[in-house]
């Protein structure tokens, strides 16, 4: 594995670069169920302070990743069960079957070198660029929900074409179409950043859900984190014996 350190100068806070770091090795080092390294040899590792490891610990846990265990130390959580919907919908797509009224506010928007993570999901190379769409979700002027896009696609788009359905615009100007999509659910405490934006008290609960969004041949072109206000978003599903 590939070992990164923190960098003082990047305009990202270094709890967050450290969050990312030790997400890295969830996914690719440590085994679920397995106990991490304590703080103390953590924050010697990465020649930072114990306040700053435990923010990253402490979001960690919020998202459900790492486990505290009173006494014992801090582990990988489980694998969890995994269910969603059937039918491929974009946001907009959904709000509206429900009836709602739709609009975004865009949050980032440009085009970055994804981490280690993305490439992998997209299948790209160390060089490769995704457009990376964060915008504020609305339903009835409500805030319910933060959704991060990486996309994969050799198109030019404007901030000005944001304001609806991605799925649409990619398939009415550029003729690219997401034919189908893996998506995983977990649940959530919301952050104190997160709140803000989506307006709700501390402490909430939300969805984390991250879509892989594929074309029809197979190529991965979409990866989504979005997290949901668990006050006004459901999941739907059908079983059939």
């Amino acid at each position: 594995m590939k070992l990164k350190f923190l960098d003082e100068s990047d305009p990202l806070p270094l709890y967050y670069q450290l969050k990312v770091l030790l997400k890295e090795r969830i996914d690719l080092e440590w085994k679920a169920g397995s106990k991490i390294p304590t703080e103390n040899e953590l924050a010697k590792f990465y020649g930072t302070s114990l306040m700053t490891v435990r923010q990253s610990v402490g979001l960690l846990v919020n998202e459900g990743l790492l486990i505290k265990k009173q006494g014992k130390g801090t582990f990988v959580a489980p694998v969890k069960i995994q269910k969603g919907p059937h039918i491929l919908n974009s946001f907009t797509e959904e709000m509206k079957q429900r009836g709602f009224e739709v609009k975004s506010e865009l949050l980032r928007f440009g085009k970055i070198t994804p981490d280690s993570d993305v490439r992998k999901i997209l299948n790209l190379s160390d060089d490769d660029q995704v457009y990376f769409i964060q915008r504020l979700r609305y339903a009835n002027n409500e805030p319910v929900g933060i959704q991060s896009t990486n996309l994969a696609c050799d198109v030019e788009i404007e901030s000005s074409e944001l304001t609806g359905s991605l799925y649409e615009l990619l398939e009415t100007k550029f003729d690219i179409q997401i034919k189908y999509a893996d998506e995983f659910y977990s649940a959530i405490l919301i952050d104190k950043q997160m709140a803000h934006l989506l307006d709700v008290s501390l402490p909430s609960v939300g969805f984390a859900v991250k879509r892989i969004g594929y074309t029809s041949d197979g190529k991965p072109i979409e990866y989504t984190e979005s997290i949901m206000r668990a006050d006004k978003y459901s999941i739907s599903v059908k079983l059939q014996k």
